[in-house]
């Protein structure tokens, strides 16, 4: 289990780096962008078609924001088991409830 956390978290911590080196990239176009607009792909995935130039400082706004979600969540996974242990016992008896419902 430990592994396939470690391997989770080397995972979403590059798609972080990825995201804030997307956002860096769309930044750096900012408003100079030929045409009528550009097309935005993240990772090979085509996520938006034509953007216009008035809109891609929001789009790379929101890559940062992203990365930011992503090394948030796993530095939250990374340390799971420390919050595990310090967390008060009621807490963990409603932990305990909501997994074993599911």
């Amino acid at each position: 289990m430990k592994f396939f956390r470690i391997l989770t978290v080397i995972f979403i911590s590059y798609l972080s780096y990825m995201a804030y080196k997307k956002g860096i990239e769309l930044r750096g176009i900012g408003t100079n962008a030929d045409g009528d607009g550009i097309g935005i792909s993240f990772l090979g995935i085509q996520t938006a078609e034509r953007v216009p130039e008035a809109n891609i400082p929001q789009h790379a706004q929101g890559f940062f924001v992203f990365s930011v979600i992503l090394g948030i969540s796993g530095l939250l996974l990374l340390f799971l088991p420390l919050i595990k242990k310090t967390l008060p016992l009621p807490f963990k008896n409603w932990i305990r409830k909501q997994l074993e419902t599911e």
